[in-house]
């Protein structure tokens, strides 16, 4: 069991960015051992599932392979499935609607001299660019910028990333907009493992919700159920229950 920390967090903001890095992802994961595949599940304290159960698949170098999306009676909505060149970049990734494999999106990747992200460009079923996102990096090659533009080379929104001396990500402001205009921000604080144990977001300047995290771990280290408890001045209750089902190479 995991003595409890505080985590504050809101929803998150809809053109949020999700940044795309050249190391495993089991590492960005921060799992241990060789992790086959993560079934996670969120319910309420009554028991129903929250939003839909996702399945990571990972491949034996521990990148991801597949990840499926289902419904709450654990049918499969969406698939994505990754592919690789010999030297281990993510070459595309295709999503598909269930269950008659109907091509939503592909996104494909492209890299720069040091292996690391430059661009991912994401095409519609009629093979049509949707939009596309350019990364940005540091000297020391940690992502600090993700730009993503529109079919018409327009900027939607822009996401700026922040890091401790260990590499984490410690501060992300999201932007909208050509003009970088200011919509929200998060704060982040790890424990000794590396996992998150505090978490700030603001929608603007406000501060939406609070959490408590109490976490359980398998024989590897891995956490397998964490108990969130919605926190206030005034009172705190139970609010969801998160289990990951996880399967390991042998």
């Amino acid at each position: 069991m995991k003595y409890p920390v505080l985590i504050l967090a809101f929803l998150a903001l809809s053109f949020s960015a999700s940044a795309q890095h050249f190391s495993r992802d089991i590492d960005e994961n921060h799992l241990k051992g060789p992790v086959k595949s993560i079934l996670t599940t969120v319910r309420t304290p009554q028991g129903r599932i929250v939003g839909q159960p996702v399945r990571n698949n990972y491949n034996e170098k521990g990148y991801y392979s597949q990840n499926t999306y289902y419904d709450t009676l654990g049918n499969p909505v969406i698939v994505v499935v990754y592919s690789y060149d010999k030297s281990d970049r993510l070459v595309s990734d295709i999503r598909t609607q269930e269950p008659y494999s109907e091509m939503l999106s592909q996104t494909t990747y492209k890299y720069d001299k040091k292996n690391r992200t430059i661009t991912a460009e994401m095409f519609g079923s009629s093979d049509s660019l949707e939009e596309s996102s350019v990364y940005f990096y540091s000297k020391d090659g940690l992502l600090e910028k993700v730009s993503i533009f529109s079919a018409d080379n327009k900027e939607i929104a822009s996401t700026l990333y922040n890091y401790n001396d260990f590499g984490y990500r410690t501060y992300v402001t999201y932007n909208e907009g050509e003009n970088g205009i200011y919509r929200g921000a998060e704060k982040y604080r790890y424990d000794t493992d590396g996992h998150l144990a505090e978490k700030c977001s603001y929608y603007l300047t406000t501060l939406r919700q609070a959490f408590l995290y109490t976490y359980y771990y398998d024989e590897h280290g891995n956490w397998t159920q964490a108990y969130v408890f919605h926190v206030s001045p005034s009172e705190g209750y139970l609010y969801q229950v998160i289990t990951r089902q996880i399967t390991y190479f042998e």
